[in-house]
């Protein structure tokens, strides 16, 4: 008996979350049981199933298996959380997970500050739990529309760091966008009740939220504060103004999500309505890829409700109408029922909540359609970029189909800040992880041959070095200079791999040993994609040409001095106000700003 099936036959007969493990340790697949000893068992002894999409599936995890964890917990109630937990933690290749949790945009209010500030951001788990996240939007721009127009109404901080005292404010409180609070110009109570209704905007509870400021807007008129009741008055007004073109679409008061789904082949989307106060407030819609996804058909809706509704405890519905009830959803009831008492999860009822329904379904089926059309032009232009690479092949009459393609260019300024690039083409496409970036050491006059014989040199060694993968082809930017240049090292290197020059002007290209150059028609695709090669290894190597020029204008002389970076060129510059102030304060000025020791060198350097 092998020591997996030791370990899955002593697992414990109590609920909890499995872990299944590969020969490299990584977490490949992550589920829950109510008993973890029998679940985990089924997957190595029961060998057929209704659904043979699911059958090959598991049959490809079992082969994967090389150890088994588990974590026993008190019911499945616990055990579904705990699952959700893990799953968003280590991104199981095999499990099912929304992509919300990383790439979908949440708002954050920093609730952990004292000015808490408001930002968008993706992947909640990177920053403090204690923050406040709403979200996820999968409208980035729209979430960006709703809270400029808020700003104008509540003034917030979105500063990209924590709020410090500062003797000078940003930008955004000169145009009334921020009150000021690295000025202290409101005091944390004020900006805190700002921030609180910010919130209760978000979550849709505006009529809460006009009903509260009505109330302060009384109250200061009854005290006789004018000005303060004029200012909530004003604050009532334009929320008003903000809400009044959504109509009222149900009559009752309940806050609802209508649920609609769609699956085929191997693709699956979720599309839920937010109905907030009788009104449409949002849309969440997510599309799933299931190929390689352990999971039956009819199990994934009550799946992804359970992922989206874990992460969305803090503003749920009063009722979830989903187009079918499963038994497996009893878990995420009892912990939906932990967070808020009455929340139902129910078929629609009423001929609103089945027109809704057919809404969100149509537009889950539009985008499952829409993926599984894409697929079909990704199909389309794999095939003619096949077909294009051995046209290539017989054009330059190469050995084999030139898969990986290596574009190499130069960039700079009468020899200044020079920079060259390589690109790496794999089947046709960029495949930015292979690019690289040189800074040119050899030259600093003119000379775009010399600079590209210095970068092929320096890439054809490296992988020499490590005994990496050669290309199928390289191509340089240029006409015969730069081509013969990359043959001359090519051949002092021992390589033996066809090149060829692309040059602006015609779009000629050089072939080595041929006189004549190839012209190939504007429409051809094999010219297409050379120079969508050329293009690209032009842009990339342009980037960092602009970077470097950037580095070398704004640098400045004291960064020279070992131990001054940029902050404390900044607190020197601001306080003496220019390199020649630095230069002329005596020491105990600058010791005032640096220690001694640094003091010292500034003296020193800057005689």
């Amino acid at each position: 008996m092998t020591d997996l099936e030791l370990q899955r036959k002593s697992f414990p007969n109590e609920s909890g979350v499995y872990l299944f493990k590969d020969i490299d340790e990584n977490v490949i697949y992550i589920g829950k049981a109510i008993n973890l000893r029998k679940r985990v068992n089924q997957y190595f002894l029961k060998t057929k199933y209704s659904d043979p999409y699911y059958e090959e599936k598991i049959n490809e995890l079992v082969k994967r298996i090389d150890k088994i964890e588990y974590l026993v917990t008190e019911n499945e109630k616990e055990a579904l959380i705990l699952e959700n937990i893990l799953i968003k933690k280590h991104t199981p290749r095999f499990n099912v997970f929304m992509r919300d949790a990383k790439s979908y945009p949440w708002v954050m209010i920093t609730y952990s500050e004292k000015y808490p500030r408001i930002r968008i951001m993706r992947n909640p788990r990177h920053y403090s739990q204690k923050n406040l996240f709403l979200g996820p939007y999968t409208d980035k721009k729209e979430i960006q529309r709703i809270l400029r127009d808020l700003r104008k109404i509540f003034p917030y901080c979105s500063c990209k760091r924590k709020v410090k005292k500062s003797s000078r404010p940003c930008l955004y409180f000169q145009i009334k966008l921020c009150p000021g609070p690295c000025i202290e110009a409101i005091n944390p109570e004020e900006y805190l009740d700002n921030i609180k209704q910010i919130e209760m905007f978000l979550k849709g509870e505006t009529n809460d939220l006009k009903d509260e400021i009505k109330s302060k807007m009384e109250h200061a008129a009854l005290k006789q504060n004018y000005e303060k009741a004029a200012y909530w008055r004003d604050k009532l007004e334009a929320i008003e103004s903000s809400t009044t073109e959504q109509y009222v679409l149900l009559n009752d008061e309940l806050d609802k999500d209508i649920i609609g789904y769609f699956t085929e082949k191997d693709y699956a989307s979720m599309v839920i309505i937010h109905i907030r106060e009788g009104k449409i407030t949002n849309k969440s819609s997510f599309t799933l890829d299931l190929r390689e996804k352990i999971i039956k058909k009819d199990q994934i809706l009550s799946s992804l409700l359970e992922q989206y509704y874990q992460n969305n405890l803090h503003s749920l519905p009063d009722i979830i109408i989903i187009p079918k009830l499963y038994q497996a959803l009893n878990p995420l009831k009892l912990i939906l029922k932990d967070n808020k008492n009455h929340v139902a999860i129910r078929k629609p009822l009423e001929s609103n909540e089945f027109g809704l329904m057919r809404i969100a379904s149509k537009n889950a089926k539009v985008r499952v359609n829409q993926k599984l059309q894409m697929e079909k032009l990704e199909e389309k232009e794999k095939d003619k970029l096949k077909e294009t690479l051995q046209e290539i092949q017989k054009l330059l009459n190469l050995p084999e189909i030139p898969r990986i393609i290596e574009g190499f260019d130069i960039s700079n300024i009468q020899g200044r800040d020079a920079t060259g690039s390589m690109v790496y083409f794999l089947e046709g496409k960029p495949y930015n992880r292979n690019y690289r970036h040189y800074k040119i050491r050899s030259k600093t006059t003119p000379d775009d041959v010399g600079m590209m014989k210095e970068v092929i040199e320096r890439r054809y060694y490296s992988i020499l070095k490590r005994d990496g993968i050669l290309p199928d082809l390289i191509l340089v930017d240029g006409g015969k200079g730069q081509l013969n240049a990359a043959l001359s090292v090519l051949d002092e290197l021992g390589i033996n791999i066809p090149a060829i020059g692309l040059a602006k002007k015609f779009e000629e290209i050089y072939v080595p040993g041929k006189k004549e150059t190839i012209l190939l028609p504007d429409d051809s695709p094999i010219l297409n994609l050379f120079k969508k090669i050329r293009d690209e290894a032009h842009r990339f190597a342009v980037r960092l040409h602009k970077k470097q020029r950037k580095k070398r204008i704004t640098h400045s002389k004291l960064e020279d001095i070992k131990g001054i970076g940029p902050a404390t060129r900044n607190k020197l510059l601001k306080r003496f106000g220019s390199l020649a102030g630095v230069k002329k304060a005596s020491f105990d000025e600058l010791s005032n700003i640096v220690s001694d020791k640094l003091a010292y060198k500034i003296k020193e350097k800057l005689k």
